[in-house]
């Protein structure tokens, strides 16, 4: 045991030890580094409208909305659902881009987007989170995917530590993101975004879900982010009394149109001259809401000519404060100054082999969680193996039994695509939300995400598929010849992959509901087509065409030749067996009509286009999420 005077000398060097890492990880960081760029966001008539599919109307969500955001101030947004917050704030931020008219006007200049995409941060409403990964490893990862990939592991610990304590997340580090609260899952969102310290933090609906008394910490929470140079916005239905205190502006929507901008003290002021007048000890959000949605009477038009005559004023009194803002030229030099030298200041642009080591850790870290689909599917496919091996129990070799056989080749290629096709129909449309939020905030490409989607379970598949031939194989009795059983390997692993790749392609495609029953519903002509149920020279002339659309005949052909095509005679049970001979098995059944090496070909091909229009799915699905 350690003596007292021990135990202070081993206490003291490790505190020692800790204030040393300590020191070295602010250097690592520059944490004495100038505050974040002070900006001044203003928005000039920004108009945008949406088409409508089926329909040759253009519907208009925003009418010429005009309005600003001040720095190291809390902006609160307002209005009722439709009333184009959530729009205005996606256009501000960059990530709707077509069909918006106006301009958009950062510290006196027009937007540079490349750069003012780096300043700031959207949260939306609904912000999805990978449910197998814990509170640590959510930051820690979209700190190596946003920041610098330079920095030590301890520099982006250290960073990790420090947004987990300014958020209150300290204590539920080590939670995965299911199991926590709706406010600790809404301050895990928003910390995820401010790794990179933006000077811009836009929240769509912060508060929505939360209980009153967990709101309003949020909204005190965000002030210590506008402390440090932060505009912050967040556009909330309907606040409280308690919760509109802590907002130092209001901007009120309706329809479309801007019905205040400014100080909330003057929002009284502004209404009363329109003839609007306030009762006493009224929530004020309650009483603007009231009187925009005509529930107070009065005249709205005036009402909107008073307030763009009132923000006008406003806007060239604020002109005075114009020198506490950073300058054009100041705002970029030292925007590029911190893009050289902060660590937690920049979204780093990185290689696409970069984003793929750190998302297939992720993928890693997802996979071993989530064991049990893992161990399901692996289930699944030896209990099926050893159900099929007991049914058809050394007929393979047996000529009288040819037919039964046959009929469990077919099988192979059948039970290998359904249970690969169903599983990845569900999964994959959840983790697409997280893709396009990930990637419409610019953490890392669809190239290096689809890529490491795929390869990461590309080991289930393989030994899913490897335990379900290899344990079917040998109790059926087929042929024990390397060559054969590398043919039917090669067989089942393509179908296998085909199998997951229409699942992907229905979930992306169709979603998780529609693609559950067009999928397997499209997949059943294919069936009809694939030789099995009706020889192929025996299908009229005119549909015989059609079959070569089909993988299942591919893959059920490409095994009747793996397994017969060239083999001696077998061994026969009975008195006297007609199909002794394998190429007179293969002649019967109308084989084969291509070599083996064009099955491997075609099922390859398949895969492929599959893959190319899952991919230019996404690619039009951030289109759209733009629009």
């Amino acid at each position: 045991m350690l003596k007292a005077n021990d135990k202070n000398d081993t206490t003291r060097i490790l505190d020692d030890d800790c204030k040393i890492h300590m020191q070295k990880s602010k250097k690592l960081l520059k944490l004495d580094k100038p505050q974040n760029s002070q900006i001044c966001i203003e928005f000039n008539d920004i108009c945008y409208s949406k088409n409508i599919y089926f329909v040759e109307i253009e519907k208009k969500i925003l009418h010429d909305v005009t309005g600003h955001f001040e720095t190291k101030k809390i902006t609160i947004i307002i209005g009722p659902s439709g009333a184009g917050k959530s729009t205005l704030l996606k256009i501000i931020s960059g990530k709707r881009l077509n069909n918006v008219k106006g301009t958009i006007i950062v510290n006196g200049v027009e937007r540079n987007r490349g750069m003012f995409r780096k300043q700031i941060c959207y949260v939306p409403q609904q912000y999805d989170l990978l449910p197998f990964l814990t509170t640590r490893e959510t930051l820690y990862i979209a700190a190596r995917l946003k920041l610098n990939i330079n920095q030590s592991e301890q520099a982006i610990r250290f960073v990790v530590n420090d947004i987990a304590k300014s958020l209150g997340l300290s204590s539920c580090l080590n939670t995965l993101a299911n199991k926590l609260s709706g406010g600790e899952r809404k301050r895990l969102s928003i910390g995820v975004e401010m790794l990179t310290k933006p000077s811009i933090l836009l929240l769509d609906e912060p508060t929505s879900g939360l209980d009153s008394v967990t709101s309003n910490q949020l909204i005190s929470m965000l002030h210590d982010v506008m402390r440090a140079n932060c505009t912050v916005v967040c556009a909330i239905h309907q606040p409280s009394s308690q919760m509109i205190s802590l907002f130092d502006n209001i901007m009120v929507l309706n329809r479309g149109r801007c019905m205040y901008c400014g100080p909330k003290s003057e929002i009284l002021n502004t209404y009363s001259i329109a003839g609007f007048t306030c009762p006493s000890f009224y929530n004020i959000a309650e009483y603007v809401l009231e009187v925009i949605t005509e529930q107070r009477g009065g005249d709205l038009e005036n009402l909107y000519e008073i307030c763009r005559d009132e923000y006008e004023k406003f806007k060239s009194c604020s002109k005075r404060n114009k020198n506490e803002l950073d300058s054009p030229n100041n705002f970029k030099q030292k925007f590029e100054m911190q893009n050289d030298t902060s660590i937690n200041s920049t979204i780093q642009k990185k290689s696409t082999w970069q984003q793929q080591k750190i998302l297939f850790l992720r993928a890693l870290i997802c996979i071993k969680r989530d064991s049990v689909l893992t161990k399901l599917r692996l289930a699944v496919h030896v209990v099926m193996a050893l159900l099929l091996g007991a049914l058809f129990y050394n007929f393979g070799n047996d000529a009288g039994k040819i037919y039964s056989n046959i009929s469990c080749l077919f099988f192979y290629p059948f039970f290998l695509f359904f249970a690969n096709l169903i599983p990845f129909i569900q999964i994959f449309p959840m983790e697409a939300a997280v893709f396009l939020q990930e990637h419409l905030n610019n953490w890392y490409s669809l190239k290096a995400y689809y890529s490491v989607k795929v390869l990461t379970d590309f080991p289930i598949q393989i030994l899913s598929a490897s335990c379900f031939l290899f344990i079917s194989y040998y109790m059926t009795g087929q042929p024990m010849e390397y060559e054969r059983i590398l043919k039917v390997w090669s067989i089942c692993l393509l179908i296998t992959i085909l199998g997951q790749t229409s699942g992907i392609f229905g979930g992306v495609v169709f979603g998780t509901e529609l693609g559950m029953f067009l999928i397997p519903i499209c997949s059943l002509p294919l069936l009809l087509f694939s030789g099995f149920f009706l020889k192929l020279n025996e299908m009229p002339t005119y549909l015989q065409s059609i079959s070569f659309s089909s993988f299942f005949r591919f893959a059920y052909e490409g095994i009747m030749q793996a397994i017969y095509l060239d083999r001696p005679k077998l061994l026969c049970s009975e008195a006297y067996c007609h199909l002794r001979s394998s190429n007179k098995i293969l002649s019967l059944m109308g084989m084969p009509t291509v070599p083996f090496y064009l099955t491997l070909i075609i099922l390859g091909s398949w895969i492929l286009c599959l893959h190319m229009i899952v991919y230019a799915t996404l690619l039009w699905k951030i289109y759209y999420a733009k629009k």
